[in-house]
């Protein structure tokens, strides 16, 4: 039962062109639904001197209902009698002093007879129904038959109600679709369910469970009041029919309907559509000070594949310091590109509604933080970078070291024949070394790419290759690649086998490259540190006792 009970929503002839006609919808109404109906017409078209039916002198717009135990109590019980279904009238015509003016003309419309089968609206624990009335406009013209006065309108039609006073409209108890409708109440309900975390899947449930049991509490007091009166005279010997299912179709049969969990979708969906603008606008007015922004992969998961491929990655939220939604976009990819647009609306609108930049943003990736710097101007007004270890004097280069910059092949292989000069004939020579490539903060799941500066540190001499034209080229210097193939060098660094493979890889070369000293777990074997994971500015730190700067906006600039 998680999809709910009941038919899905089909057309039910709803224009307004022409006579209405006895349609699917009329044939779905039971016998004695009908014949109650009929009743209920026969007394809603009796009229005072003013036009108003003289249900309406009662102050009520339902008819009203008589409750079973009386029911029970009139005459031989039957389960049908039992049904007692609620109805309600609506013919605002006759409330509205000088009538409704036609929605495309103006003109006043006039009264054109009822519509000859009620409408059904789901609410709580059972349906009621509404008797709806038709109007004429005299000279709108139908392109079915091109002449005018064949122009009807229904009593509930949207533009019809529009045109009411607006205490009048909010009379109407219902949201109605093509052949149903949802009771205001079930409705409200059902979007309460909704922001607390209930799906329609589990509300079709629920509002199903509510409805049988008023079933099953009817078909309790039949039987009860059956079983009391055994004894009597005049039901000696009676047989009684028995109480119909729920979902019983028959003629005589209950006629049970909940509606499924994807008609409840589509409901709530076309009221979100109608209120598209107004919440845009709601939502546009929000403060923003204390902000905290993060994807979510749940949602998408739900969302129609092409080909069988996902159309977006995540639902990017942004909320504010009392949990409101600030900014919510389904984006295909995690590229800041995907939402910059968003943010920057978001900073506008707080400009424009007097409300103060955002002072601090949550995340949990900090490659956001130059991102939303950028879009935000605010968080950095007035902030001071804390650098990890901020304590302890920053690692400067000594004033004797020489730092040489290489952006040629041949003058490349030189430096590099200087280094290889040092080699001594019978043991290893070690070096610093490290790897830097360009970081796309706009399209962070993009991977890493080739490695565009090489880094070598020998004596008091430091030597920067610009290498990222040559990869792109195909290739290294070829003394550039004998010494990274070279095992008597030992490059010294943070993760050197993973940049030294990196390069490999990028340089399509055959042999490998080798001789990478990782100091994390060469400092974990000697006891130095307990955890081979720690990074270069923390190895300075436990080692060396000075700080070695880690600025990221200047690394990534």
């Amino acid at each position: 039962i998680q999809d709910g009970c009941g038919d899905e929503d089909h057309n039910d002839d709803e224009d307004d062109e022409g006579e209405d006609s006895e349609t699917g919808a009329a044939r779905r109404v039971p016998p004695w639904l009908k014949e109650i109906f009929i009743c209920k017409v026969a007394e809603a078209n009796i009229h005072n001197a003013d036009g108003i039916p003289c249900l309406y002198e009662s102050g009520s717009f339902w008819f009203p209902t008589v409750l079973t135990f009386f029911l029970l109590r009139r005459g031989r019980p039957l389960p049908e009698k039992l049904y007692s279904p609620r109805l309600f009238l609506w013919d605002p015509q006759s409330l509205v002093e000088g009538g409704i003016g036609c929605p495309l003309c103006g003109r006043k419309l006039s009264r054109n007879g009822h519509v000859p089968y009620p409408r059904r609206v789901v609410d709580l624990d059972q349906s009621f129904w509404i008797i709806r009335y038709q109007y004429r406009c005299p000279s709108c013209i139908t392109s079915k038959s091109g002449k005018s006065g064949n122009r009807v309108f229904r009593s509930w039609d949207k533009r019809i109600i529009a045109r009411l006073p607006l205490d009048l409209q909010h009379e109407f108890p219902a949201r109605l679709s093509w052949w149903s409708g949802i009771s205001h109440s079930a409705f409200s309900l059902m979007r309460s369910c909704f922001q607390n975390g209930m799906g329609a899947k589990q509300f079709s449930d629920a509002l199903r469970v509510q409805h049988v049991r008023r079933h099953d509490l009817l078909h309790l007091m039949y039987l009860a009041y059956i079983q009391s009166q055994r004894d009597r005279l005049s039901f000696h010997g009676c047989l009684f029919p028995s109480f119909p299912p729920f979902d019983d179709h028959s003629p005589d049969g209950y006629c049970g309907y909940v509606p499924s969990s994807q008609w409840l979708r589509d409901m709530y969906d076309d009221f979100i559509s109608e209120h598209e603008d107004q919440l845009n606008q709601h939502t546009s007015m929000l403060t923003g000070q204390v902000c905290a922004i993060d994807h979510s992969h749940k949602i998408t998961k739900h969302i129609f594949k092409l080909n069988g491929v996902e159309i977006y990655c995540g639902l990017l939220t942004v909320t504010n310091e009392k949990g409101e939604i600030r900014v919510c976009n389904l984006v295909p990819t995690k590229s800041h590109s995907q939402f910059e647009l968003a943010l920057v609306r978001m900073r506008e609108s707080l400009e424009l509604y007097g409300h103060s930049q955002p002072l601090l943003f949550y995340t949990d990736n900090m490659a956001d933080k130059q991102f939303l710097e950028a879009s935000f101007p605010s968080l950095r007004r007035d902030v001071i970078p804390v650098e990890k270890h901020a304590h302890l004097e920053p690692l400067q280069i000594p004033n004797d070291v020489q730092i040489y910059v290489r952006a040629t092949a041949a003058t490349i292989d030189a430096a590099v024949l200087s280094i290889i000069d040092r080699i001594p004939e019978d043991g290893y020579l070690t070096v610093g070394f490290d790897t830097e490539w360009n970081v796309d903060l706009a399209n962070p799941d993009a991977g890493r790419s080739p490695p565009a500066i090489i880094q070598i540190a020998v004596g008091n001499q430091i030597h920067i290759f610009q290498v990222g034209p040559m990869l792109a080229s195909g290739g290294l210097p070829m003394q550039l690649r004998t010494f990274l193939a070279n095992p008597r060098v030992r490059k010294a660094g943070h993760m050197v086998d993973v940049d030294l493979e990196y390069l490999q890889k990028a340089s399509g070369s055959s042999q490998k490259f080798v001789g990478g000293l990782d100091l994390a777990q060469f400092a974990k074997q000697r006891n130095i540190i307990r955890d081979a994971c720690l990074g270069l500015s923390d190895l300075c730190a436990i080692v060396l006792k000075q700080r070695l700067n880690k600025n990221v906006p200047a690394r990534v600039s």
